[in-house]
């Protein structure tokens, strides 16, 4: 009798255990299922018109990506190095470059965070695809970056050290990258994040449309002699301008003007004053198109227009003080390129009727 009960006993902890298991792995199933629904839905949703499409589109499923060099070790501009232990599916962004970049490297799907900046108008160049998406980060973040729980988050040199030391204790791999201060080094930062995020063709075909785009403005000004391109300068409300070594001077040589102040000598952002303006006498002054101040762009603008110490510059003297776009001139991502198609056009439209 003993031995039946035992037998009996041993009978249905076995059960027990099988219908234990087999209800967890239901359990599995119905979050897995209800994570793909909402990941179907969020990338639905993001289907915005950003009036008109920049860039190579992805495909709702990309095919290109490598999966098999992962996982990947790498050290990011900071030196830091990583291990990135499989094709990220879990994105987030800390800076508007990578925001930028991302949405034309990945399929939306795979992106559960941008920056906040992505959504500044007049500085992003993604802002309506940005609406699309319900989680927006920043320096501030860190208990909703730990949350979120990425596999992959971007961010730049310049972030925060107690920031990027609070995640990585978190146990998320952080990637930081370097402004560039040069097209080509762009070129290099898109390959570079097209590389950690297994999309190299993907960046490879970004590339491939900034060269076209460069080459259109190119062709555009081929007929242009040396001593007939006009010089530049840039200015803004707080006295700062752009000299040799930054994105600003490679914009201006590509749009077949000569940046004064990197011919002066001058390296990187100084400030300079008003009598050094006169002193430069640039043909052409450019001006940022997003106020940080109470002074509007356009005020700005007039207001060097009507300062009796610059009526003698030739910019002046020439009505050519411009406000170029921030969201092309100052973007670190692909949208680079447009800043020297609007640079261009400004100094030479009769070239681009």
């Amino acid at each position: 009798m003993k031995r039946v009960l035992a037998l009996l006993i041993t009978v249905m902890i076995i059960a027990g255990i099988f219908a234990g298991c087999g209800k967890k792995a239901e359990n599995d199933n119905l979050n897995e299922t209800g994570t793909a629904q909402e990941s179907s839905k969020a990338n639905q949703d993001s289907t915005h018109n950003d009036g008109g499409k920049i860039g190579p589109e992805n495909s709702e499923n990309p095919t290109g990506a490598d999966a098999s060099k992962f996982p990947l070790t790498v050290k990011d501009d900071t030196g830091f190095e990583m291990t990135i232990e499989k094709k990220p599916e879990r994105i987030a962004s800390l800076t508007l470059g990578t925001d930028e970049m991302l949405l034309s490297l990945v399929d939306e799907s795979r992106i559960i965070a941008l920056s906040t900046l992505s959504e500044l108008e007049g500085t992003s160049n993604i802002v309506e695809k940005a609406k699309a998406f319900p989680n927006k980060i920043s320096s501030q973040s860190v208990e909703q970056i730990i949350n979120l729980s990425p596999d992959l988050l971007f961010a730049s040199s310049w972030t925060d050290a107690n920031l990027l030391e609070q995640l990585r204790d978190a146990g998320i791999v952080v990637y930081c990258y370097e402004s560039p201060n040069s097209i080509e080094q762009q070129k290099d930062i898109i390959r570079d994040i097209a590389g950690l995020v297994g999309e190299e063709e993907k960046g490879e075909e970004l590339i491939a449309w900034m060269d076209q785009k460069l080459k259109e403005v190119e062709d555009r000004l081929k007929g242009l002699k040396e001593d007939e391109k006009l010089s530049v300068l840039y200015y803004d409300s707080s006295t700062y301008t752009y000299g040799k070594n930054t994105s600003f001077d490679d914009i201006a040589t590509r749009a077949g003007l000569v940046n004064v102040v990197s011919k002066a000598g001058l390296e990187g952002w100084p400030q300079i004053s008003k009598e050094e303006i006169v002193s430069l006498n640039p043909d052409i002054i450019v001006v940022p198109s997003v106020s940080w101040d109470d002074q509007t762009p356009e005020a700005f603008a007039e207001g060097l227009k009507n300062d009796p110490g610059l009526k003698g510059t030739s910019a002046v003297k020439n009505n050519r003080v411009f406000i170029i776009s921030d969201a092309h001139r100052s973007a670190i991502s692909h949208y680079i390129v447009l800043g020297v198609e609007d640079m261009a056009k400004a100094a030479y439209p009769e070239l681009f009727k």
